[in-house]
């Protein structure tokens, strides 16, 4: 049986695509994940089959854990003696050059995906890995990635695009519901909370029925923003929901959101191909990222703009057939990336390179 080793900051962590990936791969490996320290079982996807190892049997303080996981991690790495190692968590940098086998680098990101930003690439641990000879395969989620990184010097034939997938059978279409409630879930970084603040705040002037759903980490400022709109009544926000919870309340939603201020780089976002499979329409701002729903027609694309983009879900919610028809392309559009076709990928990846 093949042997895949990886390295990882603390587990269980948030991103919850590789805390399933590596699930996945461990029942068809013989999988080993090195973590540097743990979290609390806060994270809802946090069981595997992989086996997980903390580097050290105690605990240091993180800033000093940074510097020493990777070398930690590297010697267990080279101990299970594994067939391929891969990397994807570069929170505490590893060191492709202390391992004998192939390395396969996943990157994605946002800091080294910004466009105009080479200066500060060269500074940036990421962007040493992309030219490691021992890397021998990169792993990006789009084209639109791969063509950056051809442009910055990397080999074509080390780059493999590997999309995200969607779980089509936990995220499955159901009927529009008739209430005018619009639904983001995520993050709350500045780069969309802040424009999700306005769009709540215009929607709300410009009707008088329609209801927010936010769900996920809400800072404290946004919602005492919120409140200071006037919109708190016409705004739910019940906070972190794992991963797998998420279809009982796409249920709810009339429309879905992608409020983003600038593009980061051109990964794909799974927010929208689970939106799209689970048959709601989308209104995104026009930034790198929202191409799904320009590909698609499963949505409005419309400027960086929060009276722009408040315009466009209101018209979405009394246009019904509009609405309906978006539905269906994303639903469609969603299958292209089904879950089990990005595994499958990645075992090819792995077998390939053993």
């Amino acid at each position: 049986m093949l042997r895949i080793a990886t390295s990882v900051s603390t587990y269980p962590f948030f991103n919850f695509r590789y805390l399933k990936l590596m699930d996945e791969l461990a029942k068809r490996f013989e999988f080993y994940c090195f973590a540097g320290s743990s979290l609390p079982s806060k994270v809802g996807q946090a069981a595997t089959r992989a086996k997980v190892i903390r580097v050290l049997p105690f605990r240091v303080p993180r800033r000093i854990m940074y510097k020493i996981r990777p070398l930690v991690s590297g010697m267990w790495i080279n101990a299970v003696q594994p067939d391929v190692v891969w990397l994807f968590d570069t929170a505490g940098p590893m060191l492709p050059l202390m391992f004998e086998k192939p390395v396969v680098l996943d990157a994605e990101d946002p800091y080294i995906l910004l466009p105009g930003n080479k200066s500060r690439l060269k500074t940036l641990n990421e962007f040493r890995l992309l030219r490691e000879k021992s890397v021998e395969a990169i792993v990006v989620t789009t084209e639109i990635i791969r063509r950056k990184f051809i442009k910055l010097g990397i080999e074509p034939k080390k780059i493999h695009v590997i999309p995200y997938g969607v779980d089509v059978r936990l995220f499955q279409p159901s009927p529009l519901p008739k209430e005018p409630l619009v639904l983001y879930y995520g993050t709350f970084q500045e780069h969309r909370a802040r424009l999700l603040a306005e769009v709540v705040e215009h929607t709300c002037r410009m009707d008088a029925e329609v209801k927010f759903l936010l769900v996920g980490d809400v800072p404290a400022w946004f919602k005492h923003r919120i409140e200071r709109m006037g919109c708190r009544d016409r705004a739910q926000m019940p906070g972190f929901i794992p991963h797998d919870e998420l279809p009982k309340w796409l249920e709810k939603a009339r429309i879905c959101l992608l409020p983003q201020d600038r593009s980061l780089g051109g990964r794909l976002s799974f927010k929208l191909l689970e939106y799209m499979a689970a048959g709601r329409p989308v209104v995104a701002t026009d930034v790198e990222e929202s191409f799904p729903v320009r590909e698609s027609g499963a949505g409005v694309v419309v400027p960086v703009d929060a009276k722009a983009m408040a315009e466009a879900i209101v018209e979405l919610l009394r246009d019904s057939k509009a609405a309906e028809e978006m539905a269906r392309k994303g639903i469609h559009y969603s299958r292209k990336y089904d879950w089990e076709l990005m595994v499958r990928k990645y075992v090819a990846l792995f077998e390939g390179l053993s």
